[in-house]
């Protein structure tokens, strides 16, 4: 498990308070969810949190990935087999893994939660609640409604550059990139950690001025391979990354995500229903799909405190394409036009 943790954890940069912060919550709650967008570094951070912990004299520790799992109702088996623990056969799954752990001393790691997000919410709840020395660090790109979430934002451009700088060495740079354009790059994706390691494996082979002229054509960087091959697949380019989200997103949730797409800055809910909003997607089925997104992290609010959210450029982008998709790209684009115009 070791080994495992410091694969994930490795190259984090800029988390430190974040670490500090999260292991001091583990050992208070028992049973924290790391949450935020894809690509934000949740797997690195409950990695590099948990590796701190293993020097302590757990009877048993492990990780479980959820990725791939399909099937309801095997998110207790699963946890099991990551703990190598057998429970009685005369047991259901749940009431027998908890009775194995009993009140030894715990560690559990579970990642991409968001798969089976209410099962793993509830099965965590319940193993916490009956085994007093259980300790769980999980991560979800859906927030949980049990207690103990910890929120994940993208890194502040002081902690970004220096994750871009140290990625881009790591990644053959020649020599480090202005700072300035440094700066404009990484304010450019969001300060995103996957964003910011793919920028940073195109510095090997271009400048940042040519860098920067890339960025500026989204559709084109969500393709852009990220230079880690360890990573999973859903994360190995934005578009991967956003592509899971959309498998967890509801149909209103997608169809707002694509017409959404046509704002290029700050929009609130109220433009939202103005230019997204039709007999599709009526105004009340937005409301949802708009708090839905929010969950998601796919839009964000603006740190002015106005009520107005933003997308981040990739995922606008891939909203864009969807639109296209959609043969509705036309419309929204004029739709969204109008109204800026009249509340110009």
């Amino acid at each position: 498990m070791r080994e495992l943790l410091e694969t994930r954890s490795a190259g984090l940069v800029g988390r430190d308070g974040a670490a500090a912060e999260l292991e001091s919550l583990l050992r208070a709650k028992r049973l924290v969810t790391v949450v935020g967008p894809g690509g934000v570094g949740k797997s690195a951070l409950a990695a590099q949190v948990a590796g701190r912990l293993l020097d302590e004299p757990w009877a048993a520790a492990g990780t479980a990935d959820l990725a791939a799992l399909d099937v309801p109702g095997l998110v207790p088996h699963n946890l099991a087999r990551a703990l190598r623990i057998d429970g009685s056969p005369a047991l259901p799954q749940l009431p027998a893994l908890a009775a194995e752990i009993g009140r030894r001393p715990v560690l559990l790691v579970v990642d991409t939660c968001e798969r089976l997000a209410e099962e793993s919410a509830e099965t965590l709840e319940q193993l916490v609640d009956a085994c007093p020395a259980l300790h769980v660090l999980a991560t979800s790109r859906i927030p949980s409604a049990a207690p103990g979430t910890f929120p994940l934002a993208p890194l502040a451009p002081d902690s970004a550059v220096p994750l871009l700088t140290s990625a881009a060495r790591e990644a053959g740079a020649p020599e480090d990139p202005d700072p300035d354009l440094a700066h404009r790059i990484c304010a450019s994706l969001d300060g995103l950690p996957l964003a910011l390691r793919i920028a940073a494996g195109q510095l090997a082979h271009r400048d940042a001025d040519d860098l920067l002229t890339l960025i500026g054509r989204p559709g084109q960087l969500l393709d852009l391979p990220a230079p880690m091959p360890e990573l999973p697949h859903r994360l190995r380019t934005l578009r991967g990354s956003l592509c899971w989200s959309v498998r967890l997103c509801t149909p209103g949730e997608r169809l707002l995500w694509a017409r959404a797409g046509v704002f290029t800055g700050p929009f609130t809910r109220a433009d939202a229903v103005t230019v997204c909003a039709d007999d599709r997607l009526p105004p009340d089925d937005l409301a949802v799909a708009f708090d839905g997104l929010a969950a998601h992290s796919l839009i964000t609010p603006v740190p002015s405190g106005s009520g107005a959210f933003r997308m981040s450029a990739a995922t606008r982008a891939y909203g864009k394409q969807m639109l296209e998709l959609l043969g509705e790209d036309a419309e929204f684009r004029h739709r969204c036009l109008a109204h800026c115009l009249q509340e110009a």
